[in-house]
């Protein structure tokens, strides 16, 4: 049996985040993360994602700062990042694009359309190189990519540690 891609959805949204589940369930496997502190954490503690799917308006740390984090890294740099978003304007689009992003998404949009963009985008990221996904590669002996003075960590827990002390 052929494992499934394996999907991060970040979206605080559980509306949205439960759209796309449903609809990319049967295809993928999927973790949702409903912020993107929550979705650093699993990156930076080892999780490999085949791509991420991300809003870009998320709180504390938005989906343009973990498209940086994804790229920042040796291990994890080639994941193909979607970021879906209701932004108007183009020259986010455009800056998310500079940053990394693979597709930008406009919000409200088709979840057939999500799910056809992410098996080309896996298509074509499985032509440039031999990709298996990532829950194959995962191994025990896997080590988290981050280093723990990195000033993204330290903004992670500070936000953490308010949030868990009140």
């Amino acid at each position: 049996m052929n494992p499934k891609y394996h999907l991060l959805i970040v979206d605080e949204n559980p509306y949205v985040a439960d759209i796309l589940v449903q609809t990319l369930k049967t295809d993928f496997s999927i973790t949702v993360a409903n912020t993107g502190q929550d979705a650093a954490r699993l990156l930076i503690q080892g999780q490999r994602f085949d791509c991420v799917l991300t809003e870009l308006n998320l709180p504390i740390f938005s989906g343009l700062e973990l498209t940086k984090l994804i790229r920042m890294s040796k291990l994890i740099f080639q994941t193909p990042i979607i970021v879906l978003s209701n932004a108007p304007d183009s020259n986010t689009r455009i800056e998310c694009l500079e940053q990394g992003v693979d597709s930008y998404i406009s919000k409200p949009f088709n979840p057939l359309e999500v799910k056809a963009k992410i098996h080309a985008i896996l298509r074509r990221s499985s032509r440039d190189e031999i990709r298996e996904p990532a829950s194959a590669r995962l191994q025990p002996e896997d080590k988290p990519f981050w280093l723990p003075k990195s000033r993204i960590l330290s903004l992670l827990f500070r936000g953490s540690l308010a949030t868990h002390s009140a």
